[in-house]
Protein backbone atom coordinates (compact mmCIF):
# COMPACT_ATOMS: atom_id res chain seq x y z
CA UNK A 1 0.00 0.00 0.00
CA UNK A 2 1.35 3.64 -0.96
CA UNK A 3 1.67 6.31 1.66
CA UNK A 4 0.90 9.29 0.87
CA UNK A 5 2.91 12.03 2.53
CA UNK A 6 0.84 15.38 3.63
CA UNK A 7 2.35 18.78 0.74
CA UNK A 8 3.61 20.48 4.08
CA UNK A 9 6.07 18.29 4.49
CA UNK A 10 7.18 18.01 0.93
CA UNK A 11 7.32 21.87 1.23
CA UNK A 12 9.70 21.83 4.89
CA UNK A 13 11.76 18.78 2.90
CA UNK A 14 12.72 21.22 0.12
CA UNK A 15 13.38 24.13 2.22
CA UNK A 16 15.59 21.65 4.02
CA UNK A 17 17.35 21.13 1.07
CA UNK A 18 17.41 24.26 -0.32
CA UNK A 19 19.15 25.52 3.24
CA UNK A 20 21.41 22.23 2.85
CA UNK A 21 22.34 23.14 -0.26
CA UNK A 22 23.16 27.26 0.45
CA UNK A 23 25.26 26.27 2.88
CA UNK A 24 27.33 24.17 1.31
CA UNK A 25 27.84 26.51 -1.48
CA UNK A 26 28.61 29.53 0.91
CA UNK A 27 31.36 26.62 3.03
CA UNK A 28 32.98 25.98 -0.77
CA UNK A 29 33.39 29.86 -0.95
CA UNK A 30 34.96 30.22 1.92
CA UNK A 31 37.08 27.20 1.03
CA UNK A 32 38.08 28.54 -1.87
CA UNK A 33 39.11 32.36 -0.19
CA UNK A 34 40.96 31.26 2.34
CA UNK A 35 42.74 28.93 -0.27
CA UNK A 36 45.17 32.04 -0.84
CA UNK A 37 45.54 33.70 2.92
CA UNK A 38 48.06 36.45 0.65
CA UNK A 39 49.05 37.96 -2.41
CA UNK A 40 51.05 40.85 -3.82
CA UNK A 41 50.87 42.68 -6.93
CA UNK A 42 53.79 43.73 -8.44
CA UNK A 43 54.74 45.80 -11.61
CA UNK A 44 57.60 47.46 -13.61
CA UNK A 45 57.74 49.37 -17.23
CA UNK A 46 60.88 47.13 -18.35
CA UNK A 47 63.47 47.01 -21.20
CA UNK A 48 63.10 43.70 -23.66
CA UNK A 49 64.49 40.87 -21.49
CA UNK A 50 64.08 42.72 -18.02
CA UNK A 51 61.50 41.66 -15.36
CA UNK A 52 59.66 42.87 -12.55
CA UNK A 53 59.66 40.77 -9.73
CA UNK A 54 57.89 40.74 -6.07
CA UNK A 55 59.27 42.73 -3.34
CA UNK A 56 60.14 39.96 -1.17
CA UNK A 57 60.02 36.36 -1.16
CA UNK A 58 57.42 34.38 0.61
CA UNK A 59 55.97 30.82 0.52
CA UNK A 60 54.19 31.45 -3.22
CA UNK A 61 52.15 28.45 -4.61
CA UNK A 62 50.70 30.75 -7.62
CA UNK A 63 52.42 33.58 -9.92
CA UNK A 64 50.13 34.90 -13.07
CA UNK A 65 51.62 37.26 -14.97
CA UNK A 66 50.74 39.47 -17.92
CA UNK A 67 52.27 42.01 -20.63
CA UNK A 68 50.35 44.76 -22.68
CA UNK A 69 51.27 44.01 -25.90
CA UNK A 70 51.56 40.55 -27.60
CA UNK A 71 54.19 38.99 -27.45
CA UNK A 72 56.21 36.00 -25.19
CA UNK A 73 56.58 36.27 -21.71
CA UNK A 74 57.54 34.42 -18.77
CA UNK A 75 56.42 33.35 -15.34
CA UNK A 76 59.15 32.54 -13.00
CA UNK A 77 58.62 30.81 -8.97
CA UNK A 78 61.83 30.25 -7.96
CA UNK A 79 64.68 30.73 -4.78
CA UNK A 80 68.60 31.95 -5.52
CA UNK A 81 69.59 28.73 -3.32
CA UNK A 82 71.80 26.32 -4.26
CA UNK A 83 69.48 23.42 -6.21
CA UNK A 84 66.66 25.49 -4.84
CA UNK A 85 63.08 25.78 -7.04
CA UNK A 86 62.83 26.87 -10.19
CA UNK A 87 59.83 26.89 -11.87
CA UNK A 88 59.02 28.62 -15.35
CA UNK A 89 56.12 29.00 -17.45
CA UNK A 90 55.78 31.18 -21.25
CA UNK A 91 52.72 32.30 -22.67
CA UNK A 92 51.53 34.62 -24.84
CA UNK A 93 50.57 38.11 -23.32
CA UNK A 94 49.75 35.98 -20.05
CA UNK A 95 51.37 33.29 -18.53
CA UNK A 96 50.42 31.05 -14.79
CA UNK A 97 53.51 29.07 -12.95
CA UNK A 98 52.77 26.86 -9.89
CA UNK A 99 55.14 25.69 -7.36
CA UNK A 100 54.07 23.08 -4.38
CA UNK A 101 57.46 22.94 -2.27
CA UNK A 102 56.82 25.11 0.44
CA UNK A 103 59.98 26.88 0.11
CA UNK A 104 60.36 31.09 -0.01
CA UNK A 105 60.01 31.68 -3.68
CA UNK A 106 60.46 35.29 -5.09
CA UNK A 107 57.88 35.82 -8.19
CA UNK A 108 58.90 37.53 -11.43
CA UNK A 109 57.22 38.02 -14.97
CA UNK A 110 60.04 38.65 -18.03
CA UNK A 111 59.26 40.79 -20.81
CA UNK A 112 60.18 39.06 -23.83
CA UNK A 113 57.78 40.80 -26.03
CA UNK A 114 60.43 42.70 -28.11
CA UNK A 115 60.80 46.15 -26.93
CA UNK A 116 60.21 47.89 -23.90
CA UNK A 117 57.08 46.94 -22.00
CA UNK A 118 55.59 46.95 -18.21
CA UNK A 119 54.74 43.59 -17.42
CA UNK A 120 52.96 42.98 -14.46
CA UNK A 121 52.49 40.02 -11.95
CA UNK A 122 50.18 38.95 -9.06
CA UNK A 123 51.87 35.87 -6.51
CA UNK A 124 49.57 34.04 -4.02
CA UNK A 125 50.82 32.19 -1.15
Amino acid sequence: MSRIIPTTTLKFRGRVAAVAVLCAAAFSLLVVASAFAFSELYANYVENGGYAQSKEAHTFVLNDGAGGEPGTIACQLFNHESGGPNEVTHGNEKCVVGYGGGKYVWARVYNEIGKDETVAGEAFT
